[in-house]
């Protein structure tokens, strides 16, 4: 049997999309959200039954050679690799006359993991690695972790993982090329890493690509930890400590937590809190967020509270907004604990507290930034507008701006109006040029997107004027709008016309767990009817409402193109002609908003 049969026979597509992909049974098959485009609507279909996976929406497909391809962006020897790993399934070099150029990756990886092994072997059994054992057992690793985390030591010395590697079959330079070995001028070599406790770096599939190295007592001018240079296998920016141990926990629970520290990382998990994973003291990237989005769009980041651990936030916050992150903070109160670490080890009940009391990265900036701020005086106010305005820009909602619009404006005691002014006719890119910001930062703010804005829209004109829409409700449905908070309060809407009591007062009084997401919608479109110069209902109806329905036709329309192509694909002539008939009557209906 060949190897990529072997390993389709042993791993199972199903278990394989479904540690990336939230995978829901649909009769034989599974059915999920595209990974490789975005998407609300489940296009993404697993059969376990021909053990191939295909998305309907954006095309692509194949086996689980193909979902490695594409998922991680390597090529198919790459892909080989992993999965025969994951499969246990030994590759074997070609014999004979053909000729075999070595792999450079492959080397790399070889040469890490003879590397945490040696490491490791030295830790466990070297007298010399005595104070490395004590200094781990005095910060509570039981043997199980430092196994399960391969954590090792780095003898002293500067030729010791020279002479181990040269013995395994490699060459000094393809050790230098994996980062254990640095060159000299006069090209000799010397051991990077020497009387230093050493982590491992895992990739998403647990294979080394690197190390963290720390001292084991602090020492002035001796840098506490020092990692491995960047190769092939190995990027700072892109790795994310522990994903490999907690991806399947993070996919369970819809939520990764964000510490910044490894022994913050590996305590959580040694605790039982496996969703958790690190920065490895480096501030978060687009490419590790991009990572996560594949598990979870629920991030908390957990950092001290004091001023230097806010700022350093600041920016992890920004760019997952910006991917699309649902983002919260967690807060270590400094009176208990520098760190998760150390919060858990004094006690785990405290950092599950913390956990539970995780905020809003708003309300918590909102908390930090107005206990520093007189809000008494003018002076004080205009700070703390001037502080938290560019943090409401990072909103993608403008129901959760305007919420917070009023929340500032209530701490200040200025009205609403005057808040959600400077936020609109000042601009995000002015605002920030007359702090001192970046057109590079303003750049990466999410926006809410059209669809968004329309249903946001429509859903305040009915609000305002239910009498005079009231013809127009019974032409719409939930369906027709994206978001399900605004699915929920179309539908209330639309029971409340059925019963003859829509009115503001009857569903405010009727329905008070959304009195909040009413008032927001009519004060929204208020005052984005005062920030556009007003107008006549009939021309917001036309602008608002217009552009609602004809988005919805652009939207069936494109629906049926799909249809039509799949049904052409199939050989089915008279699907083909119903869809055809519909796609025409659309099109006529579409040409109705081109005046």
């Amino acid at each position: 049997m060949q190897p990529t049969d072997e390993i389709r026979e042993k791993i199972n597509v199903v278990d394989l999309v479904g540690e990336t992909v939230r995978l829901k049974k649909a009769g034989v098959n599974f059915r999920g959200l595209c990974p490789f485009h975005s998407e609300k609507t489940p296009s993404f279909t697993v059969s376990p039954a021909k053990q191939i996976w295909h998305c309907f929406g954006c095309g692509l497909g194949g086996d689980v050679f193909e979902f490695v391809k594409q998922s991680e962006g390597v090529d198919f020897p790459e892909a080989l690799q992993i999965l025969a790993a994951r499969a246990g399934v030994t590759l074997r070099r070609p014999e004979g006359g053909v000729s075999y150029t070595p792999d450079q990756k492959k080397n790399l990886y070889d040469i890490n993991n003879w590397a945490a092994l040696f490491y490791s072997k030295v830790l466990s059994d070297s007298q010399t690695a005595k104070p490395a054992r004590d200094y781990l057992q005095k910060r509570g690793f039981r043997p199980e972790t430092l196994k399960q985390w391969q954590i090792g030591y780095a003898p002293d010395g500067f030729h010791a993982f020279e002479e181990f590697i040269v013995k395994k079959g490699y060459t000094k330079q393809e050790a230098a090329t994996a980062g254990l070995l640095v060159k000299r001028e006069d090209g000799s070599y010397f051991d990077r890493f020497h009387e230093r406790v050493m982590f491992s770096l895992f990739d998403m599939h647990g294979r080394v690509v690197g190390f963290t190295a720390r001292i084991l007592k602090d020492q002035d001018g001796v840098s506490k930890y020092v990692n491995s240079p960047e190769t092939l296998i190995y990027s700072k920016s892109r790795l994310i400590y522990g994903l490999n141990l907690a991806k399947t926990e993070i996919r369970k629970r819809d939520e990764v937590i964000v510490v910044e520290g490894n022994v913050d990382v590996i305590t959580c998990h040694e605790f039982g809190f496996s969703n958790v994973v690190g920065s490895s003291g480096t501030a978060f990237t687009n490419p590790q967020l991009e990572s996560l989005k594949r598990f979870t769009e629920n991030i908390s980041f957990a950092l001290d509270a004091d001023a230097a651990g806010v700022v350093a936030t600041r920016r992890a916050v920004e760019l997952a907004l910006a991917a699309g992150f649902n983002v919260k903070i967690i807060s270590i109160p400094r009176a208990l604990a520098k760190d998760p670490d150390e919060l858990i080890r004094k006690d785990p009940s405290l950092w599950e507290n913390a956990v539970k009391s995780v905020q809003s990265f708003l309300d918590f900036y909102f908390t930090r930034i107005l206990a520093t701020m007189d809000l008494q005086s003018a002076t004080g106010k205009k700070q703390a507008v001037r502080e938290i305005l560019p943090l409401l820009s990072l909103l993608p909602d403008s129901i959760d701006r305007v919420h917070y619009s009023q929340k500032l404006a209530g701490a200040v005691s200025v009205d609403p109006k005057v808040i959600i002014e400077l936020l609109n006719k000042a601009g995000l890119s002015k605002f920030k040029s007359a702090q001192g910001g970046s057109s590079e930062s303003s750049q990466s703010i999410p926006r809410k997107t059209k669809q968004e804005i329309l249903e946001a829209r429509v859903l305040g004109l009915i609000l305002k004027f239910p009498e005079e829409l009231a013809l127009d409700i019974p032409s719409l449905k939930a369906e027709d709008f994206s978001l399900p908070v605004h699915r929920e309060i179309f539908q209330t809407i639309a029971e409340a016309y059925s019963s003859g009591r829509l009115n503001m007062e009857n569903l405010l009084s009727e329905h008070p767990k959304l009195a909040t997401n009413l008032n927001l919608l009519v004060f929204a479109l208020d005052n984005e009817i005062s920030f556009e110069g007003g107008g006549n209902l009939e021309s917001l109806k036309q602008n608002f409402l217009g552009q609602f329905r004809e988005a919805l036709i652009r939207k069936s329309m494109r629906q049926l193109t799909a249809e039509i192509k799949n049904a052409e694909t199939a050989g089915n002539p008279e699907l083909v002609k119903t869809l055809s008939l519909e796609f025409n009557h659309l099109a006529g209906e579409l040409s109705k908003f081109r005046n």
